[in-house]
Parts: structure tokens; sequence; C-alpha cells
């Protein structure tokens, strides 16, 4: 088990270009989301900007409201 706190992870994972992070123990993959500002519910990946592998900005799309937004790593969550 990681001693990271999430938000660590998530920083982790994307100055490494990746979106999923893959559970040793299940197999199964747990892929970035935030909460939408507007309509509180989770939304996906929709964009991302990247520097070399790195990845400096994700821009979530809400599936309610249809709202393009950014999030910084504390407000992210894997899902």
């Amino acid at each position: 088990m990681s001693t990271q706190t999430e938000p660590q992870r998530i920083k982790d994972m994307l100055s490494r270009g990746q979106l999923a992070v893959r559970d040793q123990v299940t197999g199964l993959y747990h892929y970035l989301y935030a909460r939408c500002p507007k309509s509180g519910h989770e939304s996906p990946v929709h964009r991302v900007d990247k520097s070399g592998v790195a990845i400096i900005r994700v821009v979530f799309r809400c599936p309610v409201c249809g709202w393009d937004f950014d999030a910084g790593a504390e407000d992210m969550f894997l899902r």
C-alpha cells in the first residue's frame, strides 16, 4: 500500500504523463476525475496540455452541464 496522499499520487502520475493507474491487486484501472464547480457532478478528463512527457494542464468536461473547467491535483480524484 502506498504511503502517498492522493494529491501527491496524482501529481506523480501527471509528471509521468499518466491519466490512469492500475490497481496491483485487482488489475483494474483508476482514472482521473474532478467534481464540476457548477453542477457538482463527477467529470472525466476532456483534454490535456503536455510539456514533453509531463501533463501540465488537465481540462475536464461535465457530463451534465457541458462546462469545461481546469482542476489542480488537489481537486482531482481517482475513480
